[in-house]
């Protein structure tokens, strides 16, 4: 095994597939990756989701080193492995177990529809194309077909009903197909159904049942019954109440604010209070006229319901009294329930009489029948997705071992690692790192170790597809003007340009040259803060004076009293201007006597309060730059990391890059304010350093008296 070291790590390098061999014999330990979440991978998709053999949507290390064992086993001649090729040969697969057989034959088939049989090698394309078109089919799938599959109409139709009452199964088209369990669901639901109907069936001599009191015209009569049955019921309970005081018939109207409130000139709020309304006005004898005053919302359905259930069950009357209605209601007691265990109602749409048809054996024989020949489809199917696994495997292990084993292409500036998302233009700069997140918050809780500034971006792809974020580290030169809603553009994996905004900032020392920079800006804030507050405070002091002057001569005649004190106000004022401008001259006097008497002096306090203010801020800054970590932004993400994947030097200038110009362009031109920022601060340094030394040596040495004896 070779080992080489990519930042403060050790890296396995693989480079052949030798090397994978040895990648499986390594220690998990030795493993810069031992987990990863799919969804932050970009690569195929096919492939990433085969190699997750449990389909958890995670990545593992065992099964990263199960899916090598299954490439070396089928192909001993590695060439391909090495080449990265999409193209597999036929005289490269082992053929010693029944996998590998299957594999050669599927590939020589293909081939030969293709029309292609003297050739010696299959392309993922080419499987890909047949495997499109077998997916297609109506019988793809094991035990899955699809309506379109049956050449009989009648056939086609039943699978159809099947779909429709039951739901169907998964189909690689995309649309559902019906299987074993959804043929037996409906085949059963069916009979019940048939049996259900054959309950309401009359006896032989009779017209009449407990299911069918009013004999064929019963469903009818019960539809009718239905449509007043609610209303009827309230009526009656009103009654009630009314018998016990009539008192309560008053609170059973609407009261004079509701009808304040009706708007007479909209039908639809009348039609609305009407059908919520009483039948009638409730009777403490228990009794409704049926020939009386009626709520002429309902009296299309009590005329209905009068003649086809009154008049059968009761003979007809022109009352209804809470009784009868009991006995009414008693009379479709049975009816009632059988209605209610009926079937589904997309059964009860098919009619008996095609259920009938659909339980005779052609039908599910027909249906078993495509079953079975989808199952052998299937197997097709699956030679087909076995060599399209071996192609993907044998093009794309190298990649994936060399960013989960390893990460070489992260420490390379012209490769791409396969958890980088893209690049983030923004703010004059180029971004070129970014790592997807599913959860911002639980990322930020790791990202913050990293010691690293970092942009949490959404990105919106143009073409209407679903936003998503990725995290993006600030690694060189200073903030900027990057800030929250921060607009820019992200280029992905596909070169497809998309809308980008900062959501997030993590804020930590980006350089040097800013932390340098950073108590001066703060000190320049305050300092600004402070004259902003100042300034305000006299111009309120200001127009408060000039308001009293100008009160006092708008107004009447002042006594001389009051007109010395307002001289007096103005001479105060004038004095004052007066007073400060002769500070602020001495003192700048003062500042230019010091400066040429002692220049030296002057120096050395500036130089040592810059070194007292720049020295602790740049420790803190320096140790935590030295410290950033790329591997908690991953783990952030979901990934397991082993190694400690310092920020190096040419990382952090790559990952944040401000291009150049083109060569030969005119008129542009660089001013390196970091740069004289740190030499200014280093000449203060060292001219404090010098004069301390010069007074040092020219301090004549003291000697001590001689003492007397």
């Amino acid at each position: 095994m070779t080992f080489q070291r990519f930042g403060r790590s050790h890296h396995l390098c693989i480079r052949s597939a030798e090397d994978l061999s040895l990648a499986c014999k390594l220690d998990e330990a030795h493993w810069v990756a031992i987990g990863a979440p799919i969804s932050t991978m970009a690569g195929d998709e096919t492939f990433l989701r085969l190699v997750d053999s449990d389909h958890n949507g995670r990545i593992m290390c065992a099964e990263v080193r199960e899916a090598i064992e299954w490439l070396l086993g089928k192909l001993p001649d590695r060439a391909g492995i090495d080449e990265r090729s999409m193209s597999l040969r036929l005289d490269a697969v082992s053929t010693d177990d029944g996998e590998g057989q299957r594999i050669a034959q599927s590939a020589r088939k293909m081939l030969a529809r293709l029309d292609l049989s003297d050739r010696g090698e299959i392309t993922l394309s080419q499987v890909r194309q047949i495997k499109a078109k077998v997916e297609a089919m109506p019988v793809s799938e094991a035990g899955v077909v699809l309506p379109e599959a049956a050449g009989d109409r009648k056939l086609r139709r039943f699978l159809q009903d099947v779909l429709d009452t039951v739901g169907g199964a998964d189909h690689p088209s995309g649309s559902p197909g019906v299987g074993a369990e959804q043929l037996a669901k409906f085949l059963t639901m069916a009979a019940e159904a048939v049996g259900w109907h054959a309950q309401a069936q009359l006896p032989d001599g009779q017209d009449r049942s407990d299911i069918m009191p009013l004999g064929e015209g019963t469903p009818a009569a019960y539809a009718a019954l239905s449509a007043v049955r609610a209303k009827l019921d309230q009526y009656f309970a009103q009654c009630e109440a009314v018998a016990l005081d009539e008192r309560l018939a008053a609170r059973m109207g609407w009261s004079d604010q509701e009808l304040a409130e009706l708007d007479f000139r909209d039908p639809a709020a009348i039609e609305q209070v009407l059908s919520e309304a009483p039948l009638a006005p409730g009777r403490a004898d228990r009794t409704l006229r049926l020939d009386g005053p009626l709520n002429p919302y309902y009296a299309p359905a009590m005329e209905r319901f009068a003649a086809e259930v009154l008049t059968p069950v009761l003979g007809g009357a022109q009352s209804l009294s809470a009784a009868q209605w009991q006995g009414v209601k008693a009379c479709f007691a049975a009816h009632e329930a059988w209605v209610a265990a009926g079937p589904d109602p997309r059964l009860r749409a098919l009619g008996v009489e095609m259920l009938w048809d659909y339980l005779d054996d052609p039908y599910a024989a027909g249906v078993r029948e495509l079953i079975d020949e989808s199952a052998r489809t299937a197997f097709d199917l699956d030679n087909i997705r076995l060599t399209e696994r071996l192609i993907l495997y044998q093009a794309h292990m190298l990649a994936l071992a060399n960013n989960f084993v390893s990460f070489p292409d992260l420490y390379d500036p012209a490769k791409r690692a396969m958890f980088e998302m893209g690049s983030l233009v923004m703010d004059g700069r180029r971004f070129n790192l970014a790592v997807r997140v599913d959860d911002r918050k639980q990322h930020a809780n790791i990202a913050r170790t990293s010691d690293m500034c970092l942009l949490y971006v959404e990105v919106r792809p143009r073409d209407g597809a679903k936003p998503y974020e990725v995290a993006v580290p600030v690694t060189a030169g200073g903030v900027g003007n990057l800030c929250l809603q921060k607009r820019g553009i992200f280029h992905d994996r596909g070169g497809r340009e998309c809308d980008a905004v900062v959501v997030s900032i993590i804020e930590n020392p980006i350089s040097l040259a800013e932390a340098f920079a950073a108590p001066f800006r703060r000190l320049a804030k305050l300092v600004t803060g402070k004259i902003e507050s100042l300034t305000a405070k006299a111009e309120k002091t200001l127009d408060q004076q000039a308001a009293v002057v100008m009160d006092q001569a708008a107004g009447p005649p002042a006594r001389p009293k009051a007109a010395k004190s307002s001289a007096l106000q103005s001479g105060g004022l004038i004095m004052g201007f007066g007073v400060a401008g002769a500070a602020v001259g001495s003192a700048l006097a003062y500042i230019a006597k010091t400066v040429s008497e002692n220049p030296a002096a002057i120096v050395v306090g500036l130089g040592i309060a810059v070194l007292l203010v720049i020295l602790p801020t740049s420790i803190v800054a320096w140790l935590k730059l030295r410290g950033r970590d790329l591997s908690a932004i991953l783990e952030g993400s979901g990934w397991a990391i082993n190694a400690r994947m310092r920020l190096t030097r040419r990382q952090g200038r790559y990952f944040t890059l401000r291009p150049k110009y083109p060569q030969g362009a005119r008129g542009v031109h660089h001013v390196p304010w970091g740069a004289i920022v740190a030499v200014v601060v280093l000449l203060a340094a060292l001219l404090g350093a010098a004069e301390l030394l010069r007074r040092h040596l020219s301090t004549p040495a003291t000697t001590q008296p001689a003492s007397r004896k």
